[in-house]
C-alpha cells in the first residue's frame, strides 16, 4: 500500500470549544511554519457543513482540520505526499494534537485522547476495504501506533461495504496483571 492519501484521527476531550477558535490559532502556524517537513498554506473555514472538516489547516505535504465527523470533535491529519513509514503520518498529527493543547487560548479546555485513534485511506483503488487489505495493513500500523504512542493497539474496520473507504478504529489494550 502506498504510504499516502491517509488520515489519522486523534479524538479531543473536555468542553466543546468552537471551529472559530482554532482559526486564528492555524493562522499563527502558517506564521511560525510550526511543523518541520510542511508548507503550511491556508486556513479554510468549514464549520457551517454539518459533521464537516470544520476548519482546515492546508499544507503542500497534508492537511489538518478540526474534524467533526459523527458529532466527535478531533484532530484529523491527512497526508497528500508520499513517506517512506506510517510513522510519518503518525507523528504531525501528534504534534498538531501536543500544539494545541499546549496553546494558551485552549489550555486546560482542549485534550486529546491517545487511546482511541481512527485511520481513514483514502484511495479505494489502491486500498480498497476488505479483509485483504485490511489484513496486509493491520501489522504496519499497530507496529507504527505502538512506535510513535508507546501502547499496544487493537485494531478493527469500521465497515465491511466495499463502497466505503477502508476505516481503522484502533483502541488501546489493557493489560490487567
Amino acid at each position: 500500500m502506498d504510504l499516502y492519501r491517509l488520515g489519522i484521527k486523534f479524538f479531543a476531550a473536555g468542553e466543546r470549544i468552537q471551529p472559530a477558535e482554532f482559526i486564528p490559532i492555524f493562522h499563527e502556524w502558517i506564521q511560525k511554519q510550526a511543523f518541520e517537513n510542511h508548507l503550511l498554506i491556508d486556513v479554510h473555514n468549514y464549520s457551517h457543513i454539518h459533521e464537516g472538516p470544520g476548519i482546515l489547516l492546508v499544507a503542500h505535504q497534508g492537511n489538518f482540520s478540526i474534524d467533526m465527523t459523527d458529532d466527535r470533535m478531533g484532530l484529523l491529519y491527512y497526508r497528500k505526499q508520499p513517506v517512506e513509514t506510517l510513522t510519518e503520518i503518525i507523528k504531525p498529527a501528534v504534534e498538531g494534537c501536543r500544539l494545541l493543547e499546549n496553546d494558551p487560548r485552549l489550555r486546560d479546555r482542549l485534550r486529546f485522547h491517545t487511546d482511541e485513534v481512527l485511520v481513514v485511506t483514502n484511495d479505494r483503488l489502491l486500498a480498497p476495504n476488505n479483509d485483504e487489505t485490511f489484513s496486509t495493513f493491520e501489522p504496519q500500523l499497530s507496529s507504527a501506533l505502538n512506535q510513535v504512542l508507546g501502547k499496544t493497539f487493537k485494531l478493527s474496520r469500521i465497515s465491511d461495504d466495499p463502497k466505503e473507504r477502508l476505516t481503522i478504529r484502533a483502541v488501546t489494550i489493557t493489560v490487567r496483571g
